[in-house]
């Protein structure tokens, strides 16, 4: 997948959207055991079926309904799924205002979980108002999501994060593109461009800590 310029018009839901429709189910991710069926199936359910995952866990009937609607879910044609996910979640979702006020988050990182996985990828050259996204989803995310030993200075061309810890056994610089930090706040390693920059005893606090939510 070419790395490609954004137009300012069209959201991250839309071109997700577009993304899962292009490669289709079976399309691999980088997240361990799910293909994009599954990581569709997470976002559907995360915007309106947490009751299924919770009743899932409810014995006798319950559990056994909660199953069944699941699955039958699973069945829809993977275009109606698609276009289920590409409305969204409505405008008096939680999940919508939750994902307003961390700039995209979930759906920034879960669709570069997809992109990455394929033959090819590059990064993608995000519009303006989507790295906005990606540098606010930063700030929010970075504070829950790193437990690590260590001072953490997050650098991009929008500025620096710098992220304390009280125990810190060194210092840690990180550099690269909005989105990029908000990968490597995830843990997703493997994929995230970016270039690090510190002693080894904070490399080594990196190491025994974790990140991602």
């Amino acid at each position: 997948m070419q790395n490609s310029v954004q137009r300012p018009d069209i959201t991250e839901r839309e071109e997700f959207a577009a993304t899962l429709a292009a490669l289709g189910p079976q399309a691999p991710t980088i997240l361990p055991g799910w293909d994009a069926a599954d990581l569709l199936e997470h976002l559907l359910l995360r915007e309106g079926g947490a009751h299924l995952l919770v009743g899932e866990r409810l014995p006798g009937p319950l559990g056994r309904r909660a199953a069944e609607s699941r699955a039958a879910r699973r069945e829809v044609p993977w275009a109606e799924q698609v276009a289920r996910f590409r409305q969204g979640p409505g405008r008096l979702s939680p999940v919508g205002r939750l994902d307003a006020l961390t700039g995209q988050a979930e759906l920034l990182i879960h669709h570069e979980d997809l992109r990455r996985a394929q033959p090819g990828w590059e990064p993608r050259r995000l519009s303006r108002e989507r790295e906005d996204d990606a540098w606010r989803a930063l700030g929010l995310m970075a504070p829950v999501s790193m437990r690590v030993r260590a001072d953490v200075t997050l650098v991009s061309p929008r500025g620096g994060r710098r992220f304390g810890s009280r125990r810190a056994a060194g210092s840690l610089r990180v550099h690269g593109e909005p989105l990029e930090l908000l990968l490597w706040v995830s843990g997703r390693d493997d994929v995230a461009r970016v270039r690090l920059h510190g002693d080894g005893a904070a490399r080594r606090a990196l190491q025994d800590g974790r990140r991602g939510l």
